[in-house]
């Protein structure tokens, strides 16, 4: 068993240039203050920050897109978590990013289900796969928020439809009966099915080419002695090292030659080109203009005199004279390819020599008969041998799925099992009394996962009992991380003074002693609460501007790292 501490939060808002910090110095935090004077606003920030967000969370709160960072503890080891926007950010003990995650279901909940040790899955409502579930299953059997934990149990958070029967798997795991042993053991079970089944289904595979082989090597109809075939063999094997030696050469010369030849036609088409261009020049200079010439931009006058054109014209001869160069190279290329592809004829003849070594015969059976009888066999013993190790391995999946099945039984065992509801019975029943709740029968609360239903102002104290009673249960049988216990205005329904005073001593009397509790409330009847009370006195504003710059100095190096 592990436990989760809260330690710090920090909330900033850069809209209103506004912030808060608050600590948790002892297990007990009272956070006293009127109604709307930010005591929820502040509790369910702490779960968002973890990606769990609780139930209506007001619109206006939402505009001010508050950066939040949570200084926690687990295990004994400090680490940090930044929530700003939609981004969340883990950090360690020396303030160092470990990662940075965009997505609750894919990136943070696995992250915190491995640093919690939450092994917990449940069945997707969508997909009917089982995933792991997010960290507000985590929280959920911790949290008792204002708005719903009042009227039905275990329904803090939003998004917990998206899991079937979440509530009696998270009560049978929190409480120990299906432990995070169970879950740990089941996952090793589920893959070991998965593995087991694509085993067999490459078995499936391997003895249908193996049925095949079978099948060609009967209608072979024979089986001799390879090491009759010796000298024919090495000679075969001469011949083809011959083959791709020269294949090889051949190839590369002709690769050779066929890029050569391409480079000149670009240079004969390159110099047509220009040689017509010339041409065009000449033409122009001779029978379109004068025997002067006027400058367009400058209104000089230029004599266009024989010389002028006679350098075109012998400008154009030099290209003339590059083209008859250029496919007189191309002709030598051609002749080049000509004399490969009579090498490559030569090669057909080394390839016949092989096909006629294959033919070679000893009585009625030829080289190549047996070549590819032996091809056979080879191939034969490799699938035999793929087979044996495909049942060595399935049979190794088999023991891995009976073994997670025993230590699964092991976890459920009906004395266990029986041990644990009699235990939260027995809770359940002396909490009722000391929370003055009369009238709820047994039965109402025979399951674990049983919904509590209760009139008036009894009903939230039934709950009260019912929320304690699985935590008293948790910290005596569970094996998973014990979180925090966040209890958020827990007087609803008018409750008299009497029943006030009892819910108050309740909480702080049956507190499990080392648990961290957090409380939420307007009014504590003077009551001394065994801790530290944070006063909230501000109307609708929870954040403060004269906290700004203290609260901004510390969230925003955080903030430096995930940006930079």
């Amino acid at each position: 068993m592990t436990r989760l501490r809260l330690h710090e939060i920090h909330l900033l808002s850069e809209v209103e240039k506004t912030a808060k910090r608050v600590k948790f110095p002892s297990l007990v935090t009272v956070i006293k203050g009127e109604n709307d004077h930010g005591k929820s606003c502040l509790i369910k920030s702490l779960y968002a920050a973890f990606g769990a967000i609780p139930q209506k969370v007001h619109p206006n709160w939402e505009k001010l897109n508050v950066a939040l960072l949570v200084h926690f503890e687990i295990a004994g080891t400090h680490f940090h978590i930044l929530k700003a926007g939609k981004l969340f950010s883990l950090f360690n003990s020396e303030e160092e990013l470990i990662q940075s995650y965009s997505s609750v279901t894919k990136g943070l909940g696995p992250a915190l289900s491995e640093l919690f040790d939450f092994n917990l899955k449940l069945t997707n409502s969508s997909t009917r796969q089982a995933e792991q579930a997010t960290p507000a299953f985590l929280f959920l059997p911790f949290y008792f928020d204002q708005d719903r934990s009042w009227i039905e149990s275990w329904s803090s958070f939003e998004r917990l439809q998206q899991f079937r029967s979440y509530r009696k798997a998270i009560a049978e795991y929190h409480t120990g009966l299906r432990p995070n042993e169970y879950y740990a053991a089941k996952g090793r079970q589920a893959e070991a099915f998965d593995d087991r089944e694509e085993l067999r289904n490459q078995r499936v595979v391997v003895n249908r080419v193996l049925e095949k082989i079978e099948t060609l090597m009967k209608e072979s109809q024979f089986d001799l002695d390879i090491a009759n075939y010796e000298q024919e063999v090495a000679r075969l094997l001469s011949q083809c090292n011959v083959l791709r030696t020269k294949e090889e050469a051949l190839r590369d010369q002709m690769v050779s030659i066929d890029n050569k030849r391409i480079f000149i036609e670009r240079q004969i088409e390159i110099t047509v080109q220009a040689a017509n261009e010339l041409n065009k020049d000449f033409v122009f200079a001779a029978e379109k203009l004068g025997d002067n010439v006027e400058c367009p931009t400058c209104g000089a006058h230029y004599e266009n005199s024989f010389a002028e054109r006679f350098g075109i014209a012998a400008d154009e001869d030099h290209f003339r004279a590059l083209l008859v160069k250029l496919n007189e190279e191309l002709t030598q290329c051609d002749l080049e390819l000509e004399i490969k592809r009579e090498a490559a004829s030569s090669i057909a003849k080394c390839v016949t020599e092989i096909q006629d070594l294959l033919a070679v015969r000893q009585g009625e059976i030829r080289l190549q008969d047996v070549l590819q009888s032996e091809g056979k066999k080879e191939v034969r013993h490799v699938l035999r041998s793929e087979v044996d190790e495909l049942n060595r391995e399935i049979g190794e999946a088999d023991e891995r799925i009976q073994k997670a099945e025993g230590e699964m039984r092991k976890l459920i065992a009906p004395k266990r099992t029986k041990e644990i509801k009699e235990y939260y019975q027995g809770r359940m029943s002396v909490y009722l009394r000391l929370l003055n709740v009369t009238e709820l029968s047994e039965s109402s609360y025979e399951n674990v996962h049983s919904q509590i239903k209760e009139n008036g102002s009894d009903g939230p104290r039934a709950l009260l009992a019912f929320y304690f009673a699985i935590l008293k249960s948790i910290e005596k049988y569970s094996t998973t991380t014990i979180c925090p216990i966040v209890i958020d205005s827990p007087n609803q329904q008018d409750q008299d003074v009497d029943n006030w005073r009892r819910i108050l001593e309740f909480m702080r009397d049956q507190r499990p002693p080392e648990a961290q509790m957090i409380l939420g409330l307007v009014d504590d009847l003077g009551i001394d609460m065994g801790g530290e009370v944070v006063e909230l006195t501000h109307y609708r504003q929870l954040l403060q501007k004269d906290e700004y710059h203290d609260v901004a100095t510390r969230v925003r190096p955080f903030l430096d790292k995930v940006l930079s």
